[in-house]
């Protein structure tokens, strides 16, 4: 099992060092399908259509990252466990040494599914928790702790939690934090947003300058909580500047697209600008060599200066942040 990682993680830093010596892109995100099982409120993805990457496709484009030397394939969704081939999908990318990482809901999660992920070689196990009463809710870590544990200790797989942190959740996400910690199991934040394109639920749920009080309120618990070695994995930067994009000042920049090379793909093997996207590019991801990936990378940084004011991905800013902060990214992958 050792060795099994050990190799993943060498092909990971072959496909890094190769990315930068060429066009090339090590990590990919792929979208098996827009269904979910659940209907979010803050959620941008929201279709729910039919569409989805078919079993030949899904080995095609398998096929295509072993020649694109990539090092990590995420699966994201829509609910990635609802994709009927999705253990299989997990097992081909172990064989062929890719690290693989899914994020996922969690209600769907119970015994049969953690180990069927674990045994054919998941890598980084995301749970998306955002209430203790809502629907995605604390229980789905609960009432799995015994074979989350199993899956961490025995087969090695990273766990973590995905919180969106909303106007009216703050008080649950708390209680998320503290029963996480007991287990030492990292927990990222991300603030709810508005749709780029959609209107959706506007208010409410999502911040705004009068909701100062709450916003340092946040900004306060989760800087003691870092402080006393909890762990949340991003930044405090990243709650304080909240108040920065509320104004939609520019102060920072996405990187995801052009710098790490992170490519979503969809059913039909087309290619969607970001997952907070529902959108269709006009390229395949069969079709990608290091001239035409070039050319993409180009159109997603300049689609980013239009939707980064609009936008404040936890991720993304993570991304941007730790880039211009080499000496905190070591310190946290040694911690």
């Amino acid at each position: 099992m050792k060795f099994k990682k050990l190799m993943k993680y060498l092909n990971l830093f072959t496909a890094y060092i190769f990315a930068k010596c060429s066009n090339t892109t090590p990590f990919v995100r792929i979208i098996p399908t827009d269904k979910c099982n659940l209907k979010c409120e803050y959620c941008w993805q929201h279709k729910n259509s039919d569409l989805e990457i078919n079993e030949e496709e899904y080995k095609l484009i398998v096929k295509k990252a072993i020649n694109l030397k990539v090092g990590i394939i995420s699966f994201l969704g829509g609910e990635p466990l609802i994709w009927r081939f999705i253990y299989d999908a997990i097992k081909l990318c172990s064989d062929m040494n890719i690290i693989t990482d899914i994020t996922t809901n969690g209600t769907l999660l119970n015994k049969e599914s953690i180990m069927r992920l674990s045994e054919n070689g998941l890598d980084f196990l995301n749970i998306s928790v955002d209430g203790v009463t809502t629907v995605k809710n604390l229980k789905c870590i609960e009432k799995n702790i015994e074979y989350l544990r199993i899956a961490r200790d025995k087969y090695g797989v990273k766990i973590r939690v995905n919180a969106v942190i909303t106007t009216k959740n703050f008080d649950e996400i708390m209680m998320i934090i503290e029963y996480l910690n007991q287990y030492r199991i990292p927990i990222s934040l991300g603030y709810a947003m508005p749709s780029l394109e959609h209107k959706r639920m506007e208010g409410e749920i999502f911040f705004s300058e009068q909701d100062k009080q709450l916003i340092d309120t946040i900004i306060k618990y989760v800087r003691t909580k870092k402080k006393e070695g909890y762990k949340i994995i991003d930044p405090i930067d990243y709650f304080e500047n909240i108040y920065k994009y509320i104004r939609r000042e520019k102060f920072w920049e996405c990187n995801y697209p052009g710098v790490f090379g992170w490519i979503n793909v969809i059913g039909g093997c087309k290619i969607r600008s970001c997952t907070k996207k529902m959108d269709e590019l006009n390229y395949s991801y069969l079709d990608l060599n290091s001239k035409k990936i070039k050319e993409l990378k180009l159109l997603l940084l300049e689609m980013t200066k239009e939707c980064n004011k609009k936008c404040y991905s936890n991720c993304a800013y993570d991304s941007y942040y730790y880039k211009n902060n080499k000496i905190k990214l070591f310190k946290k992958l040694l911690n």
